[in-house]
């Protein structure tokens, strides 16, 4: 019997974004990509190079004027708003340069946001699931701090937390280390290690940092809207 070939996570076939106008904008343009279950890759270029605009495209935070996005083998064309808007909530987790924790709430209460709106778990267990989370990533006990009482570190670490919350397969990161110290830095970068190589999720981070990028599994250079160079083998 054959052995069954596993779905890709994420695969990008001549996908490419233009923003009408006068002069038309090429954000990103004939994009191939495809990426593994488990795969840590970083993306990176210089500023304008299009690194957010693919990530957003592969996040469903935008829509290709041409070409097509797979996630874990559905085609995201098919789906309309409200259900590319499921479809993230459910299988998707975002982390950003800039955490947007809601000031007023606590850390616990952010993590729960997302466990709230996709539903399906009592109240109890969506606590048991957000302090485990917390817990695993080491903020356990800042569960009931305010994002205002935390370092920068700690309320990237928080985002995490919360973008983990519905056991997302896929973690898209734009930039997650641009905001913090080399210290904090390399811990968040850890963990976004850990998250593919330990629990095998995908993780897909834009960084302009090369140093941290050296330590995903592989690099993708974007310039002009296009990949330049791709420093992995092809994608388990």
């Amino acid at each position: 019997m054959p052995v069954p070939v596993p779905v890709r996570a994420i695969v990008a076939e001549k996908v490419s974004r233009v923003l009408p106008g006068a002069v038309a904008t090429t954000l990103v343009e004939g994009v191939d990509l495809a990426i593994g279950g488990g795969e840590f890759v970083a993306i990176t270029g210089p500023s304008g190079s299009g690194k957010s605009s693919l990530l957003y495209l592969l996040g469903l935070l935008d829509r290709p004027t041409s070409g097509r996005i797979v996630l874990q083998g559905q085609d995201t064309a098919a789906l309309d708003r409200d259900q590319a808007a499921a479809f993230r909530l459910a299988r998707l987790g975002f982390v950003f340069q800039f955490h947007f924790l809601l000031p007023e709430f606590t850390v616990a209460e952010n993590v729960l946001i997302p466990l709230r709106r996709l539903g399906g778990r009592t109240r109890a267990e969506m606590r048991e699931r957000a302090e485990g989370i917390l817990a695993s990533l080491g903020i356990a006990a800042l569960r009931h701090r305010r994002p205002d009482q935390l370092s920068g570190g700690e309320r990237q670490r928080a985002a995490i937390a919360r973008a983990l919350a519905n056991d997302p397969p896929i973690l898209l990161a734009d930039e997650p280390t641009g905001n913090l110290d080399s210290r904090n830095a390399d811990l968040v970068f850890a963990v976004l290690a850990r998250l593919a190589r330990e629990e095998h999720r995908t993780v897909v981070a834009v960084t302009h940092d090369l140093a941290l990028a050296a330590r995903a599994d592989r690099r993708v250079a974007l310039m002009d809207g296009r990949i330049v160079e791709d420093s992995g083998a092809p994608s388990r």
